[in-house]
């Protein structure tokens, strides 16, 4: 690359240095973690992908597991539901469809207060075969991806809660 193009671009990008921007999805500060993501109690959800569920929370908001206060809890109530689809004549499926729908609230720790509360959904599919054990696992995997995909959905609006939460609070 030209020392001219060089120069054009550190001078667009230049402008975005003062005002405010960084990325959503990027590090949210040079520690590596945010603390008020890291100061929400996830509570126990109950069955093994509630446990599943659980586990990929913590390590979302508290990457490092750097002890921190905790300022908040989150409740979650998960449902996962399976649905046969691509019926054939013969009265046989094809196709099957994982549904997962999480309702959850953030709450302030020894108190009733709800601070916000929030939905997430996901749909996983994944074919149904002639070997058992292939269904098996296959839908295993898909309520898998449904409960991890659910899990950045929580993530990414407690991401959006608390920045907005700091930007009124300043």
């Amino acid at each position: 690359m030209s020392w001219s193009r060089r120069t054009f671009l550190l001078l667009l990008a230049a402008p975005l240095a003062g005002c405010g921007f960084h990325p959503l999805y990027g590090g949210s500060t040079v520690i590596g973690y945010d603390p008020d993501l890291a100061a929400i109690k996830v509570q126990s959800i109950a069955d093994r992908q509630g446990q599943i569920l659980a586990m990929a929370l913590r390590e979302k908001l508290n990457p490092r597991g750097i002890a921190v206060p905790q300022r908040y809890v989150l409740n979650v109530i998960l449902t996962l539901n399976r649905a046969d689809l691509g019926i054939q004549r013969d009265a046989t499926s094809t196709r099957g469809e994982i549904q997962g729908n999480a309702t959850y609230t953030l709450m302030l720790p020894l108190s009733d207060n709800v601070v916000f509360a929030g939905k997430s959904l996901s749909t996983s599919s994944f074919n149904i075969l002639q070997d058992g054990y292939a269904t098996k696992v296959a839908e295993d995997d898909a309520r898998e991806r449904a409960i991890h995909d659910i899990g950045d959905d929580m993530t990414l609006t407690l991401s959006l809660f608390m920045r907005a939460h700091r930007q009124a609070a300043n």
